[in-house]
């Protein structure tokens, strides 16, 4: 059985060795291990962690220095964390939240009673 293993992280000191010594081999290590990382996660997430990179790699093309694009990865982190933390700050509050359309929905529902299981086994539903 051929079982696989994930790339070994190297340390600290070995990439910073590499990135000074070999910038060509850094940015071959550094693309093996995000695409190892992606390719191990979820396959539910492949997707979004794919198009979270695509911008990574494209903030990091157009600074014009490795901070550079330090500094608006970092931001664009910030922007992310603060937007989710203004949605779940909505979803806590005790009014309902909002729809796509900028209104308040209807604080009234339509219960829709639902047959017994052993009732819809019987009629052939659910099988």
């Amino acid at each position: 059985m051929n079982e696989y293993r994930p790339l070994a992280l190297p340390s600290h000191e070995d990439l910073a060795r590499l990135a000074r010594d070999d910038p060509p081999a850094y940015e071959v290590l550094r693309r093996q291990l995000i695409d190892d990382f992606i390719a191990r996660a979820p396959a539910h997430l492949r997707r979004r962690l794919r198009g979270m990179q695509f911008r990574i790699d494209g903030v990091r093309r157009l600074s014009r220095s490795a901070l550079g694009a330090t500094v608006k990865i970092y931001q664009l982190m910030w922007n992310s964390f603060l937007t989710l933390n203004d949605h779940l700050q909505d979803l806590s509050r005790p009014e309902a939240p909002l729809c796509a359309t900028g209104d308040r929905p209807a604080k009234s529902a339509q219960i829709i009673p639902f047959r017994a299981a052993q009732a819809s086994h019987r009629q052939g539903i659910g099988n």
